[in-house]
């Protein structure tokens, strides 16, 4: 009768143990599927991240380069006509009419990617610029769209004014970390990585990278040296009016040059 007893108690014991390692693997099975299911939208979400749309900003469509007369101060106002919006005059008095970024800083007020700086009558054109400010800049030019980050940084804080766009060049590969997980917001972009990031809303055209005749090819990494080459040969940067060295902070009349011209190139 022991032995009877002793059977019984061994075979519920397997019973048991069958059934709840069955019930474990179930729910490592329901689990999983439910990471996969996640990882599906993920996927999905990011897919459809970079099938949106990277039209650039061009003149026409409602969007015209404003009038520019020189002002009492020496320096311009630009008058800008939207359409459907009411005339606006945007005054800057470090701007000066004969300067050789008048026209960019018209581009650049007229297509709504740049204004003055605070509430002064200021573009200041010769300031470097901030790697959170081109971020801005590019993702407004490239018709950005709020996207679901890739990647999180330590200085872009969810609440920051510059937190969409820096998902957006990021996600979309136009700008990168300076290091793991630190996009560089405080710091100033540089020439060859403003470039870079041009280069890339380009699709990254085919180049030699030989950087002929460009005075400036020692300073290039091999990061930026397709993008330097590139935007040297297709006469995006040229000795004429401004000097491009690669490690240099960019300026904010620089950027809007660049803008100005890739605009009417991609046209």
């Amino acid at each position: 009768m022991k032995k009877l007893i002793k059977r019984v108690v061994l075979l519920a014991l397997a019973v048991l143990a069958v059934v709840l390692i069955h019930n474990q693997v179930r729910k490592e099975a329901e689990e999983a599927a439910a990471n996969a299911a996640l990882a599906a939208e993920q996927l999905a979400a990011e897919s459809e991240d970079d099938t949106q749309s990277m039209a650039i900003i061009r003149l026409g469509d409602g969007v015209t380069l404003g009038r520019m007369e020189e002002n009492a101060e020496g320096g311009v106002n630009v008058i800008v006509s939207r359409e459907g919006e009411p005339e606006e005059t945007y005054t800057f008095t470090d701007v000066a009419y004969d300067s050789w970024y008048a026209n960019a800083v018209n581009f650049a007020v007229s297509t709504g990617l740049m204004t003055g700086e605070g509430n002064e009558p200021i573009f200041h054109p010769e300031f470097g610029m901030l790697r959170e400010s081109f971020a801005s800049i590019l993702y407004r030019f490239t018709n950005g769209v709020p996207v679901t980050p890739r990647e999180r940084f330590e200085d872009v804080p969810a609440d920051s004014w510059y937190f969409d766009a820096v998902a957006w060049v990021t996600n979309r590969g136009l700008m990168t970390e300076i290091d793991p997980g630190v996009f560089g917001a405080g710091e100033y972009m540089t020439c060859e990585q403003a470039l870079v990031g041009l280069y890339r809303v380009a699709g990254e055209p085919v180049t030699d990278g030989s950087l002929l005749n460009y005075p400036y090819a020692s300073k290039v990494s091999d990061y930026g040296r397709a993008a330097i080459d590139w935007a040297w040969k297709s006469g995006l940067i040229a000795e004429d009016e401004c000097v491009w060295y690669p490690p240099q902070a960019i300026s904010r009349a620089q950027v809007a040059l660049l803008l100005m011209r890739y605009s009417a190139m991609a046209s």
